[in-house]
């Protein structure tokens, strides 16, 4: 695989939180729609307070912190599409055990 162990643990870690904000059932997802999440992890850590795809809790607090678009990649250690979907179904496989 193409991402290491700690970017790997990164987007498992920041994908739960989605996916528990959320309350969504994690066995009823598949690798498109963790994909949709892993977008709505790079929105929630890159855009601004004020935009509208940026989570907050009942508080009014972002769910996940602000991190620099020049520090949080899309695609991570160089992957595409193709390679991301890897790194996807593995998260998929260990969020679903």
């Amino acid at each position: 695989m193409k991402i290491d162990k700690n970017t790997l643990q990164i987007m498992t870690n920041d994908i739960k939180v989605i996916i528990d904000h959320k309350k969504l059932d994690v066995n009823l997802l598949d690798v498109n729609g963790l994909n949709y999440i892993w977008f709505a992890t790079y929105c929630n850590r890159t855009y601004s307070d004020d935009n509208k795809n940026v989570f907050k809790d009942s508080s009014g607090n972002r769910v996940l912190s602000y991190i620099d678009r020049e520090n949080y990649d899309l695609y991570p250690c160089n992957t595409n599409d193709n390679t991301i979907y890897t790194a996807l179904n593995v998260i998929l496989k260990t969020l679903q055990k």
